[in-house]
Formats: structure tokens, sequence, C-alpha cells
């Protein structure tokens, strides 16, 4: 009879825990099409919606590291391309809009600033972390390097990533 009762505890726990969790992910995920949606329609200079889009990103990215099981951490993934691409894409079509128009001073200012930024060094860190877990999913790996190059089209590539 304790075995049973211990049984039905343990298959209690698991569903409300695996319940949980689901609902986490999910507020996530809704919390970063939030915040980049809000961006993205935002009236911010293009620098200030760069630096909105990579700390998101950081953020996911730390959060897709941390999933045990690989069905949930790809379905987040998928879940985060999907919901946030277009505003992804346009945060960054501003940004090159941007860059493009800057002359050699205000370029070579810039990549000093992108240096000093305070994410920057997570980025780095977390980055080659997350397309190496996740490099058999071509659309991610492909947004990840598109942030990377975003995050200054001068220097992303040389900062290694």
């Amino acid at each position: 009879m304790q075995k049973l009762v211990f049984l039905f505890f343990l298959a209690g726990f698991v569903i409300t825990q695996s319940g949980c969790a689901v609902w986490k992910q999910n507020r996530w995920l809704s919390d970063h099409n939030k915040n980049l949606k809000q961006l993205a329609e935002s009236n911010l200079p293009a620098e200030q919606k760069l630096d909105g889009l990579v700390r998101d990103y950081i953020q996911f990215m730390d959060q897709g590291l941390n999933f045990v099981n690989p069905a949930n951490s790809a379905k987040f993934v998928k879940k985060y391309h999907e919901q946030n691409e277009r505003y992804i894409d346009r945060i960054l079509g501003d940004t090159q809009k941007w860059q493009g128009n800057l002359n050699t001073l205000e370029k070579v200012e810039l990549g000093v600033r992108t240096a000093q930024k305070p994410y920057l060094k997570q980025f780095i860190d977390l980055a080659p972390k997350f397309k190496k877990k996740y490099n058999q999913y071509a659309f991610i790996v492909k947004l990840t390097a598109k942030i990377s190059g975003g995050l200054t089209g001068l220097a992303g590539k040389a900062l290694g990533i």
C-alpha cells in the first residue's frame, strides 16, 4: 500500500513539475515576443533597438541552454524563432540602414562603443555554446549569426561571434 501511495505521489509531482515548466516556458516566450515587438515598433534609435535585441537574445540563449530535455528545448527555440523572426529582422534592418549611413569616424566610434557594451562578454560566451547545442537546427544557427552580425556589421565576425 505504501508503494502505491508513493507512486501516486511521485506521478503527481512529475505531472505538476512538467506543467509548471511548460507554463514557465510559455511565459518566457510571451515576454520575448512582447519585448521584441515593442522594440521593433518603437521610435528608439537603431543602436538602442539593437542593444535591446541583443539583451533579449542573451536571455533566450541562456534559457535555451538550461533545458535538460532535448525535445522541450527544440520546441522552445522553434517557437521563439516562429514568433519573433519578423521583429528581429525589422530591428536588424533598421540597424543595417543606420550603420550604412555612418561615415568612417562614426563607424570607428561605433566599434569602440560596441566593445564596451556590458552585455558583449556574455554574448561572446553564450553564442558558440548555443550554436553548438542547436547546430542541427539551421534556422536557429542562422538567426544567431544574423544577430551576431547585427551587433556591428564591422566587428561581429572579428569578435568571433
